[in-house]
């Protein structure tokens, strides 16, 4: 049969040919490579806590400047509706702050609808100017007495 051989390995603590290890040393040992080893993760953790500072400040940094753009955009956006609303508001008569739409021909368009559908319609005609329906015979007299005494 085959022989037994032993898998496990050794860790250096436990005593060879005999003699007892040191085990002050293999503290001491221990504790300096486990301060060694504290020190590198605080600065580590240090240098991760700057970066993610300087990250933040760039995305704050670069946040206002895509919103004074966005700004900026609009602003300039409105300036050329209000003018472009003033030059057709000037070519077709019609008051620039009623006017609806984003470029000239919208504008244009909005605009003749709107004289089409306000056009000053034609006044009622009167056959006999100057003569107007008494309404009857005359019965209204106690009404007429009502209104003088009122009106005077």
């Amino acid at each position: 049969m085959a022989a037994e051989t032993n898998t496990e390995p050794t860790g250096g603590t436990e005593p060879t040919g005999g003699e007892e290890p040191d085990y002050k040393a293999l503290y001491e040992a221990e504790k300096a490579h486990s301060r060694k080893w504290e020190k590198q993760a605080k600065a580590n953790k240090g240098a991760a806590s700057a970066l993610d500072e300087a990250n933040q400040a760039k995305k704050t940094a670069d946040e206002k400047v895509a919103e004074l753009e966005k700004r900026l955009d609009a602003k300039e956006k409105a300036e050329a509706r209000a003018k472009t609303a003033a030059k057709v508001a000037q070519e077709k008569g019609v008051p620039a702050d009623l006017i609806v739409g984003e470029d000239e021909e919208s504008m244009a368009a909005w605009c003749d609808k709107m004289l089409a559908a306000f056009k000053t319609k034609p006044a009622p005609r009167v056959e006999k100017p100057g003569s107007f329906d008494k309404g009857g015979k005359g019965g209204d007299e106690a009404l007429r007495d009502f209104a003088k005494r009122l009106l005077k």
